[in-house]
């Protein structure tokens, strides 16, 4: 017997509904450390939800598994009902229905088999018990299969962070308390740009605390993959955020994905949003889809499965009809050593864009990338941040970007910036258009300016100038007249290198996703 996944109780209510449905007659008691679901008779609870649905559809797609069966804690009587459903009208069937009397938590109630359909009809599978006693009790639940596992599975867990200590332990807590994951071979790797985490706390042998220069979040999930692969066990990595509020089941379900994987594949995790926490904000994205017939078109991302409620069957059910993705963020975010060995590492962006354009490079090869239901953290959507600086980091990784993967042209860039710049002097907002200057300016310089550059102290300058115009909501003409001569004057001067310098940022891109580029440029040499 192999456990595929656990079937978990939610931490706090505010979560309920993703992890569990039920009526009025059963409730949980989210103070005791031992949680149950307390049913009366006619209690229902389901496992009707997105982190606890089985989903049939990507799994028979993508993995070797064929059947699989339920394995339930219960305490009482129970009838026992498993639903599949797929997107669309007259959606719903009962798969099986049996009857458990006298059931106790010592010795889990198995379900009859599942054979998972391997064709288009297949769906989402999910358990609906209802208390046939007086009083009976729900515990947890596991997905079990007897088949065999394609492959061993070793996970990296690299996770960059910079000042986040409070997510961090939180984050490191949830994945160590995990009972299920304590039978997995996996290593935490927790690179520390801010340089502020305490190694007393990081005594277990599978966490690894490794102090790391500021180089943004590209150069601190460069250094986390650069020290895994120094111990050359791992088959597999995850790249996860800081500030992230982490189901750990989500882990373990990535485990079983590898283990029984048809091919190799990247598997990309949702996000959802941590001010709604019931909302799915997107589950992988496209990038600038339409380039090749429109342009240059900077940060033109569309999310796929945007904003969905996921309290509905409707909206589990729409999760079902795979969206074309082209990149997943590095939230959270799984890979093989073999992708690594093909396509390198990480370009050295310090933050924004780097993940997708390391994903761009596992598509070039021809590789799958895959944002599995069931598999997301929770995190600010990019949406509620507003920093000046960050502005810097989208219009200079976009251009880098585009000039590595595709053709950018002078006339449609030039023309673009022209228009946001002009239309951001009209808000009077002088920063922004400062940052984006300052982008191109950087990104005319070529790929020596990142090779010679210090991230930390380019960082530090780039907030700095951000932040150059106190007051934003008046006019200066002065202010407007001097950025849009520094615009104009950049722009002329560039078109004569421009076809070179792109030249030169695609040619570098190999040199600059090397392991010996990155140790000299995180001073891993000294």
């Amino acid at each position: 017997m192999h456990i595929v996944g656990g079937i978990k109780l939610p931490k706090s209510a505010d979560v309920f509904d993703l992890y569990m449905q039920c009526n009025e007659a059963a409730s949980i008691n989210y103070q005791d450390d031992d949680k149950k679901v307390v049913l009366r008779q006619g209690g229902i609870i389901s496992s009707n939800s997105y982190f606890n649905s089985f989903y049939e559809k990507f799994y028979t797609k993508y993995t070797t598994l064929s059947s699989i069966y339920y394995l339930l804690k219960l305490e009482g009587d129970f009838k026992v009902t498993v639903y599949r459903e797929v997107n669309g009208e007259n959606n719903k069937e009962i798969i099986s229905q049996d009857n458990f009397e006298d059931c106790q938590f010592l010795e889990a109630v198995k379900i009859p088999t599942i054979n998972l359909l391997q064709d288009e009809t297949a769906g989402r599978i999910y358990f609906e018990i209802t208390c046939s006693s007086e009083q009976g009790a729900f515990k947890e639940a596991w997905i079990a299969t007897d088949e065999n596992k394609s492959r061993d599975v070793s996970l990296g867990i690299i996770i960059c962070t910079f000042k986040k200590e409070d997510y961090i332990k939180n984050t490191l807590t949830t994945i160590f308390q995990d009972k299920l994951l304590e039978s997995k071979d996996f290593k935490v790797f927790v690179v520390d740009n801010g340089r502020t985490l305490d190694k007393a706390g990081f005594t277990d042998p599978r966490l690894k605390l490794v102090p790391n220069i500021n180089a943004g979040g590209s150069g601190g999930f460069t250094r986390g993959l650069v020290e895994a692969l120094e111990e050359n066990v791992y088959s597999h990595f995850l790249l996860m955020d800081d500030d992230i509020e982490l189901e750990s089941q989500c882990i373990y379900r990535l485990f079983s994905l590898h283990e029984y994987a048809k091919t190799d594949l990247a598997v990309a995790g949702g996000l959802l949003n941590l001010e709604k926490k019931h909302m799915l904000y997107e589950a992988g994205a496209t990038y600038n889809e339409d380039s090749k017939t429109r342009g240059f078109a900077p940060g033109s991302l569309t999310a796929a499965n945007h904003n969905i409620d996921l309290r509905s069957s409707s909206s589990l059910n729409r999760l079902l009809v795979e969206e074309h993705i082209d990149y997943g963020g590095f939230w959270f975010f799984s890979f093989s050593k073999e992708i690594v060995e093909k396509i390198k590492l990480p370009l050295p962006l310090f933050i924004k864009i780097d993940d997708i354009e390391f994903c761009l490079r596992i598509k070039d090869l021809g590789g799958k990338i895959v944002a599995f239901p069931s598999l997301a953290v929770w995190h600010q959507p990019a949406s509620a941040k507003n920093l000046n600086w960050e502005t810097y980091y989208y219009a200079r990784n976009d251009l880098i970007t585009y000039a590595i993967h595709y053709s950018i042209g002078y006339m449609d860039t030039v023309k673009h910036f022209t228009k946001v710049i002009i239309k951001s002097l009209s808000r009077c907002d002088y920063d922004y258009v400062a940052m984006l200057i300052k982008s191109f300016e950087d990104f005319i310089k070529g790929p020596d300016f990142i090779k010679n550059s210090e991230p930390e102290n380019l960082h530090i300058s780039i907030i700095k100038q951000s932040q150059s115009y106190k007051n934003q909501k008046e006019k200066d003409k002065l202010a407007g007249i001097k950025l849009l001569t520094r615009w104009f004057k950049v722009a002329a001067k560039s078109s004569m290198e421009w076809s070179s310098v792109s030249r030169e940022w695609k040619k570098a891109s190999k040199e600059m996703t090397s392991t010996i580029f990155w140790q000299q440029y995180l001073g891993l040499n000294n």
